[in-house]
């Protein structure tokens, strides 16, 4: 099986058999992205062809983004971003069985994903701090979803803050968009087309696996 056909990781059929389930979950996670740029890009589509007519090149607010699913985009970036991160750091660790190499690999692979997973989809910088100005506080809550380079892109409008002698920019560039990110990946990960998924569980031959199914705490007060 090839995990990454760009830096040609693979896994021997064996290796397949023996971690079915991380497998399946790269299927799941690989299956799930592609909707969301299906999604995204559909979207993306309506505004471009919208901002075509009066040769619009960003939008902001308002305007070509008026009917806009913006909460829905919003959320879309970052399971976008989540999702990614997680499909890339499980790969090099497949490739590898070290945990350190996958980290790394899901920087080289994606770093600006990587980034936006930390300081945004994750958990907010606002929230959980580290080595963050004011600003990438601000922007980290900024989930606006703009129309700038005919994509739609997230964390492209920050805000700059006044301060004690000169202004404060945010020092992270986190700016992406869905659509760009994935048509990058897909030869990487799925040159093919998008993997389907299954749920299906492995049972080796002449061997008993136990299972728990856990669900009483949904019916109390717990979420």
């Amino acid at each position: 099986m090839i995990l990454d056909y760009i830096d040609n990781l693979e896994l021997t059929d064996d290796e397949v058999g023996k971690h079915h389930d991380a497998v399946m979950a790269l299927a799941r996670l690989g299956e799930g992205l592609s909707w969301i740029y299906q999604q995204v890009s559909a979207t993306e589509d309506q505004v471009r062809r919208e901002a075509a007519k009066d040769n619009v090149q960003i939008a902001i607010v308002g305007g070509v983004l008026n009917h806009i699913p913006t909460g829905l985009l919003s959320c879309a970036f970052q399971w976008y971003a989540v999702s990614a991160c997680n499909y890339a750091q499980l790969v090099g660790w497949l490739a590898t069985l070290d945990s350190s190499w996958a980290k790394e690999y899901v920087t080289k692979v994606m770093p600006r994903l990587k980034k936006y997973r930390n300081k945004v989809a994750a958990h907010f910088a606002l929230t959980t701090p580290s080595q963050d100005n004011e600003a990438d506080l601000a922007a980290s809550v900024m989930t606006h979803v703009i129309y700038v380079g005919s994509r739609l892109c997230a964390a492209a409008l920050t805000p700059i803050l006044p301060g004690a002698t000169q202004e404060i920019h945010v020092s992270k560039d986190l700016a992406w968009s869905v659509t760009l990110a994935h048509e990058r990946l897909v030869p990487r990960y799925w040159p093919s087309g998008p993997p389907k998924s299954s749920q299906s569980l492995r049972v080796p031959a002449q061997t008993t696996i136990n299972l728990d199914v856990s669900w009483a705490n949904l019916l109390g007060n717990g979420t």
